[in-house]
């Protein structure tokens, strides 16, 4: 992965057959990055993808083996037992134009994948919500 320090972020490219979501792990506690706001697009692969279904409180996994473009990926920074998570959702493309959508646990560059992190100037800290069943930011 390269990088480019902003004023207000970073902007970072994933190399091919990197893995996208533990390098931005690793990238936010290196750079101890307090919270903030994600954007991405690119070209994926090995993608992991879940639906969160909230009347039985647990994620369903899918495994998309296939090369997809990444339209859209969406997220945020925070924090959970002083660990960073980033929570993020994306968008991506087959190739007879269907899409394909879910909470990204995990996936690797086909081509690249570029994301911007805009930072935020304090920590958000997320905790255990008993009645929706998911670790939620708190305010």
């Amino acid at each position: 992965m390269k990088y480019s320090e902003l004023k207000d972020g970073y902007l970072l490219r994933f190399e091919k057959g990197e893995e996208f979501i533990s390098g931005l792990t690793a990238f936010i506690a290196e750079k101890k990055i307090p919270s903030g706001a994600l954007w991405g697009i690119g070209a994926i692969t090995d993608v992991t993808l879940g639906y969160f279904s909230g009347h039985e409180k647990k994620y369903y996994k899918q495994e998309f083996k296939d090369e997809y473009e990444l339209l859209s990926l969406s997220g945020n920074i925070s924090y959970l037992n002083d660990s960073p998570v980033v929570h993020a959702h994306l968008i991506m493309s087959k190739t007879d134009y269907s899409l394909i959508g879910g909470h990204c646990f995990s996936g690797k560059v086909a081509i690249t994948v570029e994301i911007y992190i805009h930072k935020f100037d304090k920590v958000f800290h997320r905790a255990m919500d008993a009645e929706i069943g998911l670790n939620l930011i708190q305010f």
